[in-house]
């Protein structure tokens, strides 16, 4: 939190300071078809997407920049293209940088997870959404799917033993929904299980049509309210730390696909920086790049559809990018309050990470 605040400091008194973290995205084929997923509207041309060499160049690039943590994630699964995926990781950490991957589990070879840990891979994430094969694969869209990511997880655990190292750091990644809502508690059993420190629980995001039947009934809200407190002491009792508090009981469950009000309100706070009344603090510290190089400022939006004009880093340099009059208008923008449609799909537990970085930001901007 200290390096976040720091950096949004900077813009605040009118200088510029590179992202906290950077989201990059190898590819976004997936071998897996997730109901919630946005690959379901077909948006992607693949052919589009930047040659390996070029992800390497900017992976060097953001890591010279000082940016402090990359993850690499996506549309798609980034170890279905392991070759480009495992080079940037090593480029990574040969810089010093934090690396996470956020990933299904699936594909992992064994000398691929060696590789992964002799380097030093700060976090692996795996996408988990059930504590059984039967609630996870359908959640997933495919058979196997749980087999498969446990397989992957218990041989990350046999190379970290066998080399006497406690990284990577073990996480889940749970989309809550109706198919799920009612096993958080075993997937905490199953965390602790299989050694995963963490799990991050978020409520099904709204990036198709379909969702909305996805979602949480009133009944699953009840049903979760009350037994987030046995989940809770559950988790604490097993060593594995949730985000349980943020995601439930602020109830962000139940707007899901309908964020930007919500956004706005949480930003409408008697503050004595005006900095500290931007709604949202992403376009400063958290953007991503996309499989065929276009730049976001968040997880959820393109500066292309701000600015009307691509916005791409295939030959232009992120820091040209992250510096430049698009990202710069783009902020201004955010500054006065406008949010845009797509803030409504947010992903709802950022809501509650830009909640607490403007309370320890206000700490700094006196």
């Amino acid at each position: 939190m200290e390096s976040i605040t720091h950096r949004l400091a900077e813009w605040a008194r009118g200088r510029k300071a590179p992202p906290h973290k950077v989201l990059i995205y190898p590819t976004n084929r997936c071998n897996l078809k997730c109901p919630f997923c946005f690959q379901r509207l077909e948006p992607y041309d693949y052919s589009k997407d930047l040659p390996r060499q070029r992800w390497f160049e900017l992976t060097e690039e953001l890591c010279k920049m000082g940016v402090d943590i990359i993850q690499i994630s996506g549309g798609g699964e980034p170890m279905i293209v392991p070759d480009t995926t495992l080079n940037m990781m090593e480029i990574i950490k040969d810089h010093g940088i934090v690396g996470r991957i956020v990933n299904n589990g699936t594909l992992w070879k064994e000398e691929d997870v060696k590789r992964a840990v002799e380097i030093g891979w700060d976090n692996v994430i795996f996408s988990v959404d059930g504590a059984t094969p039967e609630v996870n694969d359908r959640s997933r869209g495919v058979d196997g799917t749980l087999n498969k990511t446990v397989k992957s997880i218990e041989i990350f655990n046999q190379y970290k033993k066998r080399l006497g190292v406690g990284a990577p750091l073990l996480e889940f990644s749970t989309v809550v929904s109706k198919f799920n809502f009612s096993q958080l508690g075993e997937i905490i059993t199953l965390a602790h299980r299989l050694k995963v420190c963490n799990i991050t629980f978020e409520p099904v995001f709204v990036s198709n049509p379909s969702v909305e039947e996805l979602k949480v009934s009133q009944r699953g809200r009840e049903f979760i309210m009350g037994k987030i407190g046995y989940w809770k002491k559950l988790s604490k009792s097993l060593g594995v730390s949730t985000n349980l508090d943020d995601v439930f009981e602020v109830g962000e469950i139940e707007k899901t696909g309908n964020l930007k009000e919500k956004i706005l309100e949480i930003s409408k706070s008697e503050v004595s920086h005006p900095f500290l009344r931007i709604p949202c603090f992403e376009p400063w510290i958290w953007p991503k790049i996309e499989a065929d190089g276009r730049v976001g400022p968040c997880s959820t939006i393109f500066l292309s559809d701000f600015c009307k004009k691509d916005v791409n880093v295939n030959k232009r340099s992120f820091e040209d990018v992250w510096y430049g009059e698009q990202f710069n208008e783009f902020r201004k923008s955010v500054i006065c309050g406008n949010l845009f449609e797509a803030c409504a799909n947010c992903v709802s537990t950022h809501l509650s990470w830009n909640s607490r970085i403007r309370e320890e930001l206000g700490k700094v901007l006196v």
